[in-house]
């Protein structure tokens, strides 16, 4: 291997430099201050290589280390603004059941007040209400009153009040104490129906009917408050 080439270097020092370096050399136990002063200048040429090696060096770990974190951060945002969207489409949706929930509670309630129907409208369709079947939350005084002042014939017995619709309670008369003329409840049953022959049987219990089997024919001892 040939040995490098080699250049000439002439230096000019004062004369306390000079000394300086002559006495460096001898306590670094070189024999020459020119071997002496060349060690000192490839140590610093060498370590300044070596620095600027290890600041290219982390200038390019930087490098790759903040482009893998905006790439990182760049999907951390992406992630966060499609959960702000999700969360914006959960609130939307939620907002919407919220008013179809409003909506159809309101239904509901239009639909309950289409179908309520009043005390007399029920008794027109029932015929005949009990006092001792109705609920115990209901005012029976209030009710009942209620009931007379909508025209429904109010019988009392001694165990209760009826209620029965005075069209249904006028068919009732008509067909008791004009038309039947036998105490077989077969018989009466069908002349009356169902309804009409549960009243007859709350009514002969109380002694407010009594059959008459000479003239065979049922007499009318109802205590009615209403219409008569």
């Amino acid at each position: 291997m040939s040995e490098k080439r080699k250049r000439p270097l002439t230096l000019y020092l004062d004369e306390d430099l000079y000394k300086a370096l002559v006495d460096l050399s001898s306590r670094e136990g070189f024999s020459s201050l020119s071997d002496f002063v060349i060690k000192v200048l490839r140590d610093r040429v060498s370590g300044f290589e070596k620095t600027v090696l290890e600041d290219t060096i982390k200038t390019k770990i930087s490098r790759i280390v903040q482009d893998e974190i905006n790439k990182h951060m760049q999907l951390i945002e992406s992630l966060r603004r499609q959960v702000a969207d999700l969360y914006e489409r959960v609130e939307s949706i939620q907002e919407i059941i919220e008013q179809l929930r409003t909506s159809q509670r309101a239904e509901e309630e239009r639909a309950s007040r289409k179908t309520k129907k009043t005390g007399i409208e029920r008794l027109k369709e029932d015929k005949v209400v009990f006092e001792s079947t109705l609920p115990m939350k209901i005012n029976r005084e209030a009710f009942f009153n209620y009931l007379e002042r909508e025209g429904a014939v109010i019988i009392v017995t001694s165990k209760e009040r009826i209620a029965v619709d005075p069209e249904f309670w006028n068919k009732f008369k008509d067909a008791l104490f004009d038309k039947i003329t036998t105490n077989n409840e077969d018989e009466i049953r069908k002349l009356l129906g169902d309804k009409g022959f549960i009243l007859f049987q709350k009514l002969r219990e109380d002694n407010q009917v009594i059959y008459d089997p000479l003239s065979k024919r049922w007499r009318n001892l109802v205590n009615v408050k209403g219409v008569s």
